[in-house]
């Protein structure tokens, strides 16, 4: 028991996340997998942060011509949807990347406070925090490439739909591209490989996206966590006439906590606002796509399998975030039920101490995530949903119905023009 207490860290249980996150060049950092954080390091010249550069080149060039477009053909709300994804993506791959930088003095701040909790009279509580880091990430993780999976099939279908109906003679992929990244290939020529390396630019910027959530989670499930852990000791102890020095070492271990806490909060917050923001504006976006969902079998399925998803990532992140300060009020719900005559002026510290502060993440404390917020923001959702309800939206264009291709036409345009001249 000991052994699997001592390797329950969190350096240890974030390894397998960070590492697949770094196929997406998420996380550039090196020595995730070790067994102890001294080898961690970040380097400038590495490929891994080269990585992250050379596509966040590719991001920065989607966010600026879907920019372009948006301010050529008239601003529009699926228009601007765009525009939104590659800003929240384009933030919050940098917010990763400087908290990477910062890795190494994080974790080492983690494990002065965590090495507390990995021993007796510390003990295990339910499942190993490492593998329940482990699990929840890789069910996010997974949906999100589920997801992904769903979104092509639903867009090469509709490609190729099309061109069997228009009769086009265009291989899918181009076609399928310049569809569905408008913003790019009236500006930049089309090639196969400049077009594969903007779509792995954008399957990235989606994963990243999802991984502003499962930051915020793994770091929450970590928090509540060693909060219980202390909380599980006073449980023990709670019919027990224990001396003053129990209740110091107690506090102690509390205020190490709520520190540590205060200090990852300090370092998460722009995450979590960027996180809940996002969250609530494309939760309220694909509620008003919902009026207009095309009705081909592999469309519908895609567009309620991605609604579903990013509420359940949403709620998962909020219900975690929310757990820490659902554990940080156990010590004082045992404090009350203590018989008068246990009470003495160390309780009574402790007591004051639990009474006098709002322990959990914030968003630059503008907001802490309670269950009173998911509360409203459930609220907000359910309030828009209603306002939408007294809106006619218009019908869906299905793509593989109509023969209009804006793109075609330029090009055969051009070509008319060249030909005369």
């Amino acid at each position: 028991m000991e052994h699997r207490q001592s390797s329950n860290t969190f350096h240890r249980a974030t390894g397998f996340v960070f590492l697949f996150g770094q196929m997406f060049s998420i996380f550039p950092i090196s020595g995730i997998l070790c067994k102890t954080s001294h080898q961690l390091h970040f380097r400038w010249f590495s490929i891994r942060t080269i990585y992250y550069l050379v596509l966040t080149i590719f991001q920065i060039i989607s966010f600026s011509l879907s920019i372009r477009r948006v301010v050529r053909t008239g601003k529009s709300f699926s228009a601007f949807a765009s525009v939104f994804f590659y800003f929240v993506t384009l933030t919050g791959s940098f917010f990763i990347f400087r908290l990477a930088r910062r890795w190494k003095s994080v974790i080492g701040r983690i494990e002065k406070i965590e090495k507390i909790f990995l021993y007796p009279p510390y003990r295990q509580v339910g499942w190993t925090m490492r593998w329940k880091v482990r699990l929840i990430a890789f069910i996010l993780l997974f949906g999100a490439i589920i997801e992904h999976l769903f979104y092509f099939g639903a867009k090469f279908l509709n490609a190729k739909i099309q061109l069997e109906r228009c009769n086009i003679n265009i291989p899918m992929f181009e076609h399928y591209l310049r569809t569905e990244r408008r913003h790019l290939y009236p500006t930049i020529p089309f090639t196969n490989i400049i077009a594969t390396l903007f779509e792995w630019a954008n399957i990235s910027s989606t994963i990243c996206w999802s991984y502003l959530d499962v930051l915020v989670t793994v770091f929450s499930v970590n928090m509540a966590y060693r909060f219980k852990q202390l909380s599980d000791r006073m449980k023990r102890v709670r019919f027990k006439t224990v001396p003053d020095t129990f209740w110091i070492e107690i506090r102690s271990h509390f205020t190490d906590l709520t520190n540590l806490l205060n200090y990852l909060d300090n370092e998460l917050s722009n995450i979590i606002i960027l996180s809940c923001g996002s969250n609530l504006y494309f939760i309220c976006q694909q509620l008003f796509n919902s009026f207009s969902v095309t009705p081909e079998q592999l469309n519908a399925v895609y567009f309620w399998y991605s609604l579903i998803y990013i509420i359940i990532r949403a709620l998962t992140m909020l219900f975690f975030a929310a757990s820490i300060n659902e554990a940080a009020k156990e010590p004082y719900q045992m404090l009350k039920s203590l018989p008068y005559t246990s009470w003495t002026c160390e309780i009574q510290r402790f007591s004051d101490q639990l009474i006098s502060e709002v322990i959990g993440f914030s968003g630059k404390r503008f907001f802490y995530i309670t269950r009173t917020l998911i509360l409203a923001l459930i609220g907000t959702i359910v309030t828009y949903e209603l306002v939408l309800l007294d809106h006619v939206v218009e019908a869906p264009e299905l793509i593989q119905k109509s023969c209009h291709i804006t793109y075609i036409e330029t090009i055969e345009s051009n070509i008319s023009t060249t030909s005369t001249t």
